[in-house]
């Protein structure tokens, strides 16, 4: 049997992210950046670092990527290994992540649009 995964389970399955993508960004961004600038984490760690924004955005990101990666080869493998996090969780945090960047991208182009 060939297996499909319908239209109507992809919409559910954005809007579910969507939700839970809005969650994440307000309760970790209180947590991680407080009230006013929600760059705020990374510009202290930054200066902290010696490093841009930037910089340390692609290692908090890059931890998510790689429990990703390490999911992609052990399912290649046939192997289950426990996991503190959810696949599903490491996602979503890359989502919020890539929303991140994109506001960093925004603020360096003086919130000029899409960045590109």
């Amino acid at each position: 049997m060939t297996r499909m995964y319908s239209h109507e389970r992809y919409d559910a399955l954005v809007k579910d992210t969507v939700g839970k993508i809005t969650e994440l960004s307000q309760l970790k961004g209180g947590e991680y950046a407080g009230d006013v600038d929600r760059l705020a984490n990374f510009r202290r760690n930054a200066d902290a670092l010696g490093l841009c924004m930037e910089q340390v955005w692609a290692v908090y990101a890059a931890k998510h990527w790689d429990a990703i990666m390490q999911y992609v080869r052990d399912t290649a493998a046939g192997k289950v290994r426990p996991r503190l996090e959810s696949i599903s969780g490491r996602l979503d945090d890359l989502i919020v992540y890539s929303i991140l960047m994109k506001a960093m991208v925004d603020e360096r182009n003086d919130g000029g649009g899409n960045g590109s």
